[in-house]
């Protein structure tokens, strides 16, 4: 079994621009180890390790275009591979008795960092380590240049410096983003809570006041009865209620906005739009909904929504104060209704979509 990588797992979305870079990589090695091969033609002479350092960087290349390989064996594949080309070079010096080169420090360099990238921090130490004795090893031998050797020494350790601190504030930096998510992330429902619907609100309004056309809208949503339903159900039923609220909210709304649990049995929707008849639809569909989501043992579920439009105000808080008395307007209305104004009349009805026809009086607008 393969070690643990230190790589965290690379998203479905981020798959394919992954390996165009890696793709891309491979083929800027490949590029620069032919420019060198050439040279060496030139010159009358022939590197084996260059020519295998390019077919490497081209062989990863085309696995990565036209296979879906794991990217651990792909990791593993080029530290395996380049390891043995350096490896077969220093034994090929070895053999005929031949210093170390100038040019062969930079594989060794190459390959600890490649050693970070792939391994564990301990293993990647070992493989550093057993790297470095061997070209000390054939230094002595051979009677190389002991200040290369100390040179490629040093760059190993800021290597593993580098990467370890690297490592450390990746790992911060995680958690302070986990850390950010949860604390605006309601438990039950996997929403956004108040917090995080309330920074949401903030940045819709400031760019309302910037940008022509931004105007935005919030429906604010009480589920009716609730106190009724885990007092006579219990609380695990209320659980399931709100997280099948929250569910067929936030299918319906889609891409024209967000959905929180504002608090309670509340919950907060932002529309991207402030259009009268697009809002006035939504807040239907929205309604419906929920009105029509059975769950098992329960009568239907409904819900009371006030509405306010961010044209309507001067701030947040109005905002969410006009909200808020709209949906009070639709409890002492009866409740299981739309508010979207001001109460005037209730002979006009919030369109539902198709299906079965709620009464008339049950949605009511300004």
């Amino acid at each position: 079994m393969l070690p643990h990588t230190p790589h965290q797992p690379t998203s479905r979305a981020q798959e394919p621009l992954r390996r165009r870079v890696y793709v891309a990589v491979c083929l800027l090695a490949a590029g620069a180890l032919l420019v060198i091969l050439l040279a060496d033609l030139r010159r009358g002479q022939m590197d084996a390790s260059v020519a295998g350092g390019l077919a490497l960087c081209l062989g990863v290349a085309g696995l990565l275009q036209f296979s879906r390989l794991p990217w651990l064996l792909v990791d593993y594949t080029v530290l395996v591979g380049a390891s043995g080309i350096v490896v077969t070079q220093l034994l090929e010096l070895l053999r005929l008795q031949e210093s170390i080169p100038v040019r062969s420090y930079f594989p060794g360099a190459f390959l600890v960092i490649a050693a970070f990238s792939v391994l564990p921090v301990r293993a990647a130490l070992t493989y550093t380590a057993v790297l470095l004795s061997v070209f000390a090893g054939l230094s002595v031998v051979t009677g190389s240049d002991v200040v290369l050797l100390g040179q490629l020494a040093l760059t190993s350790l800021l290597i593993a410096h580098l990467s370890y601190f690297g490592r450390q504030v990746s790992a911060e930096r995680a958690r302070s983003d986990e850390q950010y998510r949860l604390s605006r992330t309601d438990v039950l429902t996997g929403l956004d809570n108040r917090r995080g619907m309330y920074e949401r609100i903030q940045q819709a309004f400031s760019r309302s006041l910037n940008e022509e056309g931004a105007e935005f809208t919030v429906l604010l949503a009480d589920i009716d009865h609730f106190k009724r339903v885990n007092d006579t159900f219990g609380h695990d039923v209320g659980d399931q209620v709100l997280r099948r609220v929250a569910t067929v909210l936030q299918r319906q709304v889609g891409d024209q906005g967000s959905v929180s649990r504002w608090g309670g049995e509340e919950f907060l929707i932002l529309l991207h739009t402030s259009d009268p008849p697009v809002v006035r639809a939504v807040a239907g569909q929205l309604w419906h909904a929920v009105r029509t989501a059975s769950v098992a043992g329960l009568p239907p579920v409904t819900t009371s929504v006030g509405v306010a439009s961010s044209g309507e105000v001067t701030s947040v808080s109005d905002l969410l104060r006009i909200a808020d008395r709209r949906l009070y307007e639709a409890k002492d209305a009866g409740r299981d209704r739309v508010q979207l104004g001001p109460a005037r009349s209730r002979s006009a009805p919030v369109p539902a979509p198709p299906g079965p026809a709620p009464r008339p009086e049950q949605a009511e607008r300004a």
